[in-house]
């Protein structure tokens, strides 16, 4: 079934690539669908815009990698998936009651 798309157009078989290759999924392969592409992302944030690429390296297999370790979580959702793994471990008794009184409110409120 054709669904519209917020670019315009019915999405179908007939334009499935065209569509991809304006929303970013396939590279743009003429004006109309870079200008489409651009018009998509408009207010998008770019984090790697001033950022380079040494292909060299790639291929030469030279290339360092430095790794952070992120977060998804802020230190307290962190303490609280960490009790929770501990809980999953050894049983419901070693949960402590603030967090099973977090987990009661939110079951209530029926949040996920």
């Amino acid at each position: 079934m054709a669904k519209k798309h917020k670019l315009g157009g019915l999405v179908n078989e007939s334009n499935l690539n065209h569509w991809l290759s304006s929303s970013g999924y396939l590279y743009p392969r003429n004006e109309t669908e870079l200008a489409l592409f651009e018009k998509a992302y408009v207010e998008y944030d770019f984090k790697l815009e001033n950022k380079s690429i040494d292909i060299d390296s790639i291929i030469n297999g030279t290339l360092k990698c430095q790794t952070k370790e992120i977060s998804l979580f802020d230190p307290e959702e962190e303490k609280d998936i960490q009790e929770l793994k501990m809980a999953a471990r050894k049983g419901i008794q070693s949960i402590p009651k603030d967090i099973l009184d977090k987990m009661k409110n939110k079951h209530k409120n029926g949040d996920k």
